[in-house]
């Protein structure tokens, strides 16, 4: 697979409160919405429940993405706060995407990890 070309997957870890996600490639508003719209799926028994939302992303083949997408980006993760996103781990990011990230998710607890169960670990602290 193309590094660029886009593709996600998505776990509801439902026991834990936690969405599990890997996306890679290149996006654009377009091409991000079915993600937003699976994320937001996954996410239904949690809202149900109003229980707390927890996020893993896999990012190791994500890109840096252009304005218009990083800017979807920072909305669904505004909105998805709102609707209870406490915390995100991403894993593998390259230096770019850290950056871009670092940038959308100003003001949200997202934190950047190199192994998954350090990932899971932070996650699932405090509570």
């Amino acid at each position: 697979m193309s590094k660029i070309t886009p593709y996600h997957n998505i776990d509801l870890i439902q026991q834990h409160c936690e969405v599990h996600s890997a996306v890679g490639g290149f996006y654009n508003v377009e091409t991000i919405q079915p993600y937003f719209e699976e994320v937001n799926a996954a996410c239904v028994p949690l809202l149900k429940a109003r229980a707390p939302i927890y996020a893993l992303v896999d990012f190791t083949d994500f890109v840096p993405q252009d304005r218009e997408t990083g800017d979807a980006i920072r909305d669904h993760l505004l909105t998805s706060q709102k609707f209870g996103l406490k915390r995100i781990a991403i894993m593998g990011a390259s230096p770019l995407t850290t950056l871009q990230y670092k940038r959308l998710s100003d003001g949200l607890k997202v934190e950047f990890f190199d192994s998954k169960p350090a990932a899971i670990a932070w996650l699932r602290e405090d509570r």
